[in-house]
C-alpha cells in the first residue's frame, strides 16, 4: 500500500484496479472515462447532484452533449442519446417511469432533421410500457417546419390551462364541445349543424342593407329554412 498524508503531484497515472477516495477530487484539465458504466452514488437526501458550471463572463452557458459516432454512415432512426428515469415500484423493482430520446429523423447530407420524444410509463393493468406522449420532429426538405405530436391514444386528454391560439387551420375529426364560441369571420360548413339550445344572432344595422335588418338570419339563392 501507498499512504500519503500530504499532497502528491503525478504527471501521469495509470490505474488498473479500483480507486477509493474519501475526500474531494479536483481535476483542472480534461478527463476521459472509457468505462461502460460510471456511477455517482450518495445516501443523502436529494443527492447526488451533478453540476455543470460555467464561470466565463460572457452570454454563453454550459453544454451537455450526447454524441453518437458509429464509425459508419448515419441512418434514419439512429438513436443519439437517451435520458432514463428509473425508480422502485411497490414491489421494489427498479422500473423505468420516463425517458427522453433523441434520434435521427433524416440523415441525408445537408438535409438533416432530428426527432425528440418524451416517454412516460403507462399500463393496461397487467403490464407497463413506455409510450411517447410528446414527439417533436423536424421536417426535411422544408424551411422552418417542425411537427409536434401530443398525447397517445384516442381516449387521452390534453389540457390547455390558458388561451389556445391557432394561426392557421384547425382540423377536428371527432366531436368538438364548445361552451362559448366567438366567430369574427365567416363560417363554411359542409355538413349538418345541430343546435340543442338557443342561438342568438346579434349584429349592428348594415348601412348598405336597404331592409335595415339587424340580427337577421337570411338565405340567398332560393334556400329555405
Amino acid at each position: 500500500d501507498l499512504d500519503v498524508d500530504g499532497t502528491t503531484n503525478l504527471d501521469a497515472v495509470d490505474i488498473d484496479g479500483a480507486v477509493d477516495m474519501a475526500s474531494t477530487l479536483a481535476v483542472t484539465g480534461d478527463a476521459t472515462f472509457n468505462g461502460d458504466t460510471n456511477t455517482f452514488a450518495s445516501g443523502n437526501s436529494t443527492d447526488p447532484i451533478l453540476i455543470i458550471k460555467n464561470t466565463n463572463s460572457d452570454a454563453s452557458g454550459s453544454r451537455l452533449r450526447f454524441t453518437k459516432d458509429k464509425g459508419a454512415v448515419g441512418a434514419d432512426g439512429d438513436d443519439i442519446g437517451t435520458i432514463e428515469f428509473v425508480s422502485d415500484n411497490v414491489a421494489q423493482e427498479q422500473t423505468s417511469f420516463a425517458s427522453i430520446l433523441a434520434e435521427v429523423s433524416e440523415s441525408a447530407d445537408t438535409d438533416e432533421a432530428g426527432k425528440l420524444s418524451f416517454f412516460v410509463s403507462e399500463s393496461n393493468g397487467t403490464s407497463a410500457q413506455l409510450t411517447a406522449g410528446l414527439v417533436i420532429e423536424g421536417e426535411h426538405a422544408t424551411d422552418g417546419q417542425v411537427d409536434v405530436t401530443i398525447a397517445a391514444g384516442t381516449a387521452s386528454t390534453t389540457t390547455v390551462a390558458g388561451d389556445l391560439v391557432v394561426t392557421t387551420d384547425l382540423d377536428v375529426d371527432g366531436t368538438t364541445n364548445l361552451d362559448i364560441v366567438d366567430i369574427d369571420g365567416a363560417v363554411d360548413m359542409a355538413g349538418t349543424f345541430t343546435l340543442d339550445g338557443i342561438m342568438d344572432i346579434i349584429d349592428a344595422t348594415d348601412a348598405s342593407d336597404a331592409t335595415g335588418d339587424t340580427g337577421a338570419l337570411r338565405t340567398e339563392g332560393g334556400a329555405s329554412i
